[in-house]
C-alpha cells in the first residue's frame, strides 16, 4: 500500500480549489443531526437523504469529516447519482466516468455493492456489472487494464442501488468512523459512538451544565459528551484513511489540516457523570475512558439507575441513556416496563426541568412508563439501529 503524498497535478484543471460532490453515510433515522453537524463544520450547504447527506465542498473538506465529524460513518466522492431501469443503464452510468484522475494504472480496485427494493438482479450483479464498465472505462482512457482485489483495494468504489436510483461514489474514509479506538472493553448492548454523539447533540449538550449517564455500561456516551464538551475530534489518533491512497489527496495537507483542528481542543473540565449498576461493566468503562483521554473529565460512581438515592448529589441539567431493551434480558429479571418506571421516577425525583434523551426498542413499553410517571415528550424519532427498529425519546423530567 502506497501513499500518495504530494500530487494535487493531476486533477483535471482547477480541480484542486473548486468544489467537488460527496454525501456522507450515517445512521438512518439522524440524518438531519449528521447534516447540521456537516454544515457546522464546513459552512456548506448540506441535503440530507436515507442514511447519508450530499454536500458539495473543497478536498479540505474530506480531511475534516474525516478527522472531526462525530455522527457520520463514511465519507465518499460522488461520482454519480441517476435514476436507471436496468443494468444496462447502470454499465452505461459507470461507464461513462473518467477515471484516469481518480486511479494509478497500477492500482487495484473494487466495487462494494447495496441494493434496497424489488430488482431482477441482485447486488452482486450490480458490483459485476460496475466493475466492469471501470475496467473499460480506464482501459480506453489510458490503454492499461485495472487489476481487481477483492480483499484490499486500494481503490474501494461504493454503489447503492435503492428503487430507480443509483449512487455511485468512491469510500474516502475506508473503515467507519464509528469505530473510534478506544474501546478496550465491549459490553455486550454498547451503543455506536456515532449514535451517542446523535443523543447528545439532539438533548442540546455542549459542555455547560452537568451530564449523566447512569446505565453508563462501557462509558461511550459520557466519553463522548466529555468529546463535545473540550471539543476533542473524535478520530484524531486515527492514520489509516483511504483518501491517503488516492492521488488527488496531499498527505501533507491533510496533517496540516489535522493539526489545525487539534489546536482547537479545550482544556476545561466538564461536569460529566457515569453511574452503572454493575462493577464489572463499570470499570470496562472506566478503563475505555482511560484509552480514549477523557478519564479525568469523567466522574464515575457504581449505582442503581432506578434507585433515587444512589444517584450523585448534584443536581443534573442533562440525562442521556442507552437503557435496557429487554432482548438480552432473562426472564427472572424485572419486566421492561416496571424498569422503566423505576428509572423514570428515579430521574424525576433527582431532576427538576433537566432534559432526558433515551433510546429504545420498546417505545411501547416505554411509553406507557411515561404516563405512569407523567413526564413530557418533546419529541420522538425512528432510528434504524443495525437491523433493529429503535425510538429516541427526548422528555422533560
Amino acid at each position: 500500500m502506497s501513499y500518495h503524498q504530494d500530487r494535487l497535478s493531476t486533477l483535471p484543471r482547477g480541480s484542486a480549489m473548486k468544489k467537488l460532490d460527496f454525501f456522507a453515510t450515517t445512521m438512518t433515522g439522524i440524518e438531519d443531526i449528521a447534516a447540521h453537524e456537516v454544515k457546522e463544520l464546513l459552512g456548506c450547504k448540506v441535503t440530507p437523504d436515507i442514511g447519508k447527506v450530499f454536500y458539495k465542498s473543497s478536498l479540505d473538506s474530506v480531511y475534516i469529516l474525516n478527522v472531526a465529524a462525530r455522527t457520520l460513518n463514511k465519507v465518499m466522492l460522488n461520482l454519480c447519482r441517476s435514476r436507471f431501469r436496468d443494468l444496462d443503464d447502470i454499465y452505461r452510468l459507470s461507464r461513462g466516468i473518467d477515471y484516469s484522475w481518480l486511479i494509478d494504472p497500477d492500482q487495484s480496485f473494487a466495487v462494494r455493492s447495496e441494493r434496497v427494493g424489488s430488482h431482477d438482479f441482485t447486488s452482486i450483479d450490480v458490483s459485476r456489472v460496475v466493475g466492469q464498465a471501470v475496467i473499460d472505462s480506464y482501459l480506453e482512457t489510458s490503454r492499461v487494464r485495472l487489476k481487481v482485489n477483492l480483499d484490499s483495494p486500494d481503490v474501494e468504489i461504493y454503489c447503492l442501488v435503492r428503487g430507480d436510483e443509483f449512487l455511485m461514489g468512491v469510500n474516502l474514509t475506508g473503515e467507519s468512523l464509528h469505530k473510534r479506538g478506544y474501546r478496550i472493553y465491549e459490553h455486550p448492548a454498547a451503543i455506536k459512538p456515532t449514535l451517542a454523539a446523535a443523543m447528545l447533540f439532539l438533548s442540546g449538550w455542549k459542555g455547560r451544565g452537568r451530564l449523566i449517564d447512569p446505565m453508563c455500561g462501557g462509558a461511550t456516551i459520557p466519553i463522548e459528551a466529555a468529546y463535545i464538551a473540550r471539543n476533542i475530534a473524535p478520530n484524531k489518533s486515527r492514520r489509516n484513511y483511504n483518501f491517503l491512497k488516492l492521488k488527488i489527496f496531499s498527505c501533507s495537507e491533510f496533517m496540516r489540516s489535522r493539526e489545525q483542528i487539534l489546536k482547537k481542543e479545550e482544556t476545561r473540565k466538564p461536569e460529566v457523570y457515569g453511574m452503572e449498576k454493575y462493577r464489572f461493566h463499570l470499570e470496562g468503562g472506566m478503563r475505555n475512558a482511560e484509552e480514549a483521554g477523557v478519564s479525568g473529565d469523567i466522574r464515575f460512581k457504581l449505582g442503581d439507575a432506578t434507585v433515587a438515592s444512589d444517584y450523585p448529589e448534584e443536581c443534573f441539567d442533562f440525562f442521556v441513556v442507552n437503557p435496557p431493551y429487554g432482548i438480552r434480558m432473562t426472564p427472572k429479571r424485572i419486566k421492561l416496563e416496571r424498569l422503566y418506571e423505576l428509572f423514570l421516577s428515579a430521574v424525576k425525583e433527582v431532576s427538576d426541568n433537566s432534559i432526558l434523551v433515551l433510546i429504545t426498542a420498546a417505545k411501547r413499553k416505554f411509553r406507557k412508563a411515561l404516563e405512569k410517571v407523567d413526564l413530557e415528550v418533546l419529541s420522538y424519532r425512528e432510528v434504524l439501529y443495525g437491523h433493529l427498529n429503535t425510538t429516541i425519546f427526548k422528555c422533560r423530567t
